[in-house]
């Protein structure tokens, strides 16, 4: 993909009908929306997937996190792995088939692993602090560079994303940003989209 990414992560705070309503509202503005769950069963999920496509959200749009069965099964955009995914998961038949793979990592060589297992792309942070991750300190630019390098695959930076952060972020060569809070908490969620993508698309002109 060569323009700028764009993720957004549900933070497992929302009804399906409460997600759905904004799903609608941002889906054509955004690379991947992930429904990431982690207080639901993978029946549960499936059931909330199924739920957003039947609303109208394109499945190209949808990555499922943790359930590579459910996006095989609905052919969703892709699917975001753990980064407690076991060795050679990505080459399993399970995954076969799926569009997109991401896995999240936290240094270079997981990175370096996950590529060579065969990602997509990895998802790295958390770059700078967020109230998600309280006590636990920020990778940082400096870290997220070093990472970039060291692999041919996107990088997705994730982590205390605002729109003002979205330079520095792509200045250290991810190929695009993470988002959670910012979209969910906000008041205008698809203004928060908007915001963010004036940022990626500036940068993709200059």
């Amino acid at each position: 993909m060569s323009e700028k990414e764009l993720h957004v992560i549900s933070d497992g705070k929302l009804s399906w009908s409460a997600l759905a309503t904004i799903a609608l509202q941002i889906y054509p503005y955004v690379t991947a929306i992930h429904i990431r769950e982690k207080m639901k069963s993978l029946d549960e999920v499936f059931i909330g997937v199924q739920y957003l496509l039947e609303q109208g959200i394109p499945a190209k749009r949808v990555y499922v996190n943790g359930f590579p069965s459910i996006a095989l099964a609905l052919q969703t955009g892709g699917v975001q792995l753990p980064g407690t995914t076991p060795s050679l998961v990505i080459q399993d038949e399970l995954c076969r088939g799926i569009q997109r793979i991401g896995v999240s990592v936290h240094h270079a060589d997981e990175a370096k692993w996950r590529e060579k297992e065969g990602a997509d792309y990895v998802m790295f942070g958390h770059i700078f602090a967020t109230n998600s991750k309280q006590g636990v300190p920020p990778r940082g630019l400096e870290q997220l560079r070093q990472l970039v390098n060291e692999i041919n695959i996107p990088v997705i930076a994730i982590g205390g994303m605002t729109p003002a952060r979205v330079q520095s972020v792509l200045d250290a060569g991810a190929s695009g940003i993470a988002v959670m809070s910012g979209i969910w908490d906000a008041a205008d969620p698809l203004g928060a989209v908007l915001a963010y993508q004036d940022e990626l698309r500036q940068i993709e002109v200059s």
